[in-house]
């Protein structure tokens, strides 16, 4: 004997009766489309409802039971907190040990799950995260009381809101979610250390949100099916029914034991209920567990329904479900129901043309006047116009409908293809080289997937996965960076300096169009406190001088010759200007021998000397100060090097302030630490590479050195590789920093120069028109 449930509900939420309906003896679970499923949700027009069958299944065997342990399946009681009316639970919970000696347990704590939900207000991931772990505390308790054996546990809680599907996970729990591109897996992949429910009060709990459409399906899985391929479950949870969902599960399962419970989405009945339903009305619900009969094994004859209308299907062939060894960049199979969306679309809009024309022509003969029977001429010409307009409008609606369709079919395959290549690279296992492929593949596929649909959550979660595991085998350091200032469009923020001293302040230099900015900030440059302040434009008359290009800015501080700190500027016309912040008052020098400059490029300044790096003369010229001033030696204008140093491919240098030591950084990934007194270099690039820099530099742009004695570094910004490099004097690779916003994009990948702070860390960064700051959480 079979007992069906269903929960029906009126247009008022509080008005519920539960139906039951018994099954004739002799007739077959599944001789009823929904006679092994419990309706959970009556829905509104807005709203999806669930329809549930459970699978319990020992050694292949189905179970022919009415309770299967550890599901629940709960819609919202009569008397709830507020904002759980709508809701609907469905819960899967796995514990340690022998069914029947777990069985009352698992009951308590589904218990205590539900009441804990329904009773709890404020959001739904807040409400299960609670509940999972008040019944984690509950088994925790019982395990540290020693009255019985040690109880562990897997669970999934799932909660159906309208259209959208929330769920919580914790210890080895397992979901599958099936759209009609594919099957999406919960988790993508195993994590590294799962600690199951039970064993200590600090749980890892997983969350996910969806949007569900409808013919969705849903599969809370028993962790001891982890082992199926994901693709095995296509024909279960893809383009189907829960009939033969139930099926398609049982075959894919085989020999092996499980607790399953199929969900489908959809938004209307399937099937008409049964036409005598006795009833019994319940002024509220109990939370109990899932009561329905298990589909036995045999495929049933559908013919042999005449009582019951059903969906027309055609029976779906099997097919082989090739491995995946490669990163994965295939089409599914067509989407028959976006297709008939598509066509339907098209349809409608022609259908709609052909109404506007009959009516533009019908006004037309209106307003145009009668002619006498000698005059009347037809003309040709809007009927011409008529013929050739509206083809053209036709085919224009249906191009876009087949595009967006294009777009859309191809964005839920790039979501697939990341799950896909995730799971592949966890089972490269050692193979570092062959994962490494398949995470830069996953962010590829993010990229693509961020153009069609910006800011997609699932393609920033997986495409954070993947960041987070190549960082990991890339020993790179994360931070996190948000936007700090933004300037005009036309704006290409070449160099950035900071400010030292009390006040604070951030310099920055718009290299397109010659204008360099001060920005306020607070002491700890985390804060802008006013707008920024242009302080030196192309054409500007400063003293004698007019500005031409400034091609670099450094901060310059006070010494012996200079008065005043100050923030130098570098005009490729041979001046160098200086900004004084104590009384705002800027200054022009002229600088001695500026007709020899070819391609003046960076400053640096070491013992109050200035270092000019010219590729085009293939020269680092060198200036002593003279007062505000500065004098040129005719016997030392330049570095002198004991080898050719290749200048001309140079893009930054630095000095360290203590010894004067140089650090030249070329364009082609080649990096040179001199000594200056004898001009020899003292480490290289392949120096570094047996130091720990893990791949050479590709495109570097900008070396700045910081700090004093033990604690002074070498930063290399390589947006070829997307990094920021710390390197310690003799030659050792310290760390690597990664930085990437909100959205997931690579902040480094786009930087042109950059001015660290070491402690606490803060990397303020420009990319384009923007200045962004990168700190480490």
């Amino acid at each position: 004997m079979a007992v069906f449930i269903f929960l029906e509900t009126s247009n008022n939420v509080s008005s519920k009766r539960l139906l039951f309906y018994q099954l004739p003896p002799g007739k077959k679970a599944l001789e009823f489309s929904t006679s092994h499923a419990m309706l959970t949700h009556m829905p509104s027009p807005q709203e999806l409802q669930a329809v549930t069958g459970p699978l319990y299944l020992i050694e292949g065997i189905v179970q022919e039971t009415n309770h299967v342990p550890g599901l629940l399946v709960q819609p919202a009681p009569a008397k709830t907190a507020r904002g759980r009316s709508r809701d609907s639970l469905f819960v899967h919970l796995s514990l340690s040990g022998q069914q029947a000696d777990t069985a009352v347990l698992a009951q308590d704590l589904l218990d205590i799950i539900s009441q804990h939900y329904f009773k709890s207000s404020g959001s739904v991931t807040a409400a299960l995260r609670q509940a999972v772990i008040e019944a984690n505390q509950r088994l925790l308790r019982l395990n540290l009381s020693g009255s019985s054996d040690v109880r562990e546990g897997a669970i999934s809680c799932a909660v159906l809101r309208g259209t959208e599907l929330f769920m919580v996970q914790a210890g080895e729990a397992l979901a599958f979610l099936g759209h009609n591109f594919g099957v999406e897996r919960l988790p993508v992949r195993p994590a590294e250390h799962v600690t199951p429910m039970g064993r200590t009060a600090g749980i890892d709990i997983r969350f996910y949100h969806h949007h569900l459409q409808v013919g969705d399906m849903l599969l809370l899985a028993d962790p001891r099916i982890a082992h199926l391929p994901t693709n095995s479950l296509t024909p279960t949870l893809v383009d189907t029914e829960l009939n033969y969902g139930l099926e398609q599960l049982q075959q894919a399962v085989g020999s092996d034991s499980a607790r399953l419970l199929l969900v489908e989405f959809a938004d209307e009945l399937t099937a008409a209920f049964p036409p005598t339903f006795p009833t019994a009305v319940e002024p509220e619900m109990e939370p109990q567990a899932v009561t329905a009969v298990p589909p036995p094994q045999p495929r049933r004859d559908r013919s042999r329904l005449p009582e019951i209308p059903q969906k027309s299907r055609q029976p779906q062939p099997q097919r082989p479900l090739p491995e995946q060894t490669t990163p994965i960049r295939q089409v599914s199979r067509p989407n028959i129901d976006l297709e008939t969306s598509a066509r339907k679309a098209t349809s409608g809009a022609a259908l709609g043309l052909s109404r506007f024309t009959g009516w533009l022509a019908d006004m037309l003969a209106r307003l145009r006047p009668p002619r006498p029977a000698e005059e009347d001429q037809e003309s040709w010409a809007i009927p011409a116009i008529v013929a050739i307009v509206i083809p053209l409008i036709v085919a224009l609606v249906v191009g876009s409908v087949y595009i967006q369709r294009g777009r859309g079919q191809r964005f839920a395959e790039i979501k697939v293809e990341m799950g896909q290549n995730l799971g592949l690279a966890d089972a490269a296992g050692d193979d570092d080289t062959q994962a490494a492929a398949y995470y830069n593949a996953v962010i590829t596929l993010a990229a693509e997937g961020e153009a069609l649909r910006p800011g997609d959550p699932e393609i920033v979660r997986l495409r954070q996965l993947a960041m987070n595991e190549l960082d990991r085998l890339g020993d790179v350091t994360r931070l996190t960076a948000r936007p700090y200032q933004s300037f005009d469009e036309t704006a290409l923020l070449t160099a950035v300096a900071l400010q030292e001293g009390f006040n604070g302040g951030i310099y920055t230099l718009d290299g397109a169009n010659s204008q360099v900015f001060r920005i306020p900030t607070s002491e700890d440059y985390l804060t802008v406190t006013a707008e920024p302040e242009n302080l030196v434009f192309s054409g500007q008359a400063v003293g004698s001088h007019v500005v031409n290009s400034i091609r670099d800015i450094i901060w310059r501080p006070m010494g012996s010759s200079v008065s005043r700190d100050g923030l130098a500027m570098l005009d490729n016309t041979g001046a160098l200007l200086t900004y004084y912040p104590n009384f705002a008052d800027l200054r022009a020098v002229p600088l001695g021998y500026a007709a020899d400059w070819q391609l003046p490029l960076a400053i640096t300044t070491f013992a109050e000397r200035l270092y000019i790096l010219d590729p085009g003369a293939r020269q680092i010229w060198k200036y002593l100060p003279d007062g505000d001033g500065f004098i040129q030696q005719e016997e030392e204008r330049t570095l002198v090097f004991s080898e050719n140093p290749e200048l001309e491919t140079a893009v930054d240098i630095a000095i360290y302030s203590e010894d004067g030591s140089l650090a030249v950084l070329y364009g082609d990934g080649r990096f040179r630490y001199y000594d200056t007194r004898s001009g020899r270099v003292q480490w290289d690039e392949a120096h570094l590479l047996q130091n720990g820099l893990g791949a050479p530099f590709e495109k570097p742009t900008a070396v700045k050195m910081v700090g004093r004695g033990l604690n002074a570094s070498i930063f290399v910004a390589d947006p070829g590789s997307g990094r920021i490099v710390e390197i310690s004097r003799g030659g050792t690779v310290l760390a690597q920093y990664r930085a990437s916003d909100e959205t997931g994009l690579e902040l480094f990948n786009h930087i042109h120069d950059f001015a660290i702070i070491k402690t606490p860390l803060r990397v303020f960064v420009t990319t384009g028109s923007q200045l962004y700051l990168a700190t480490q959480e």
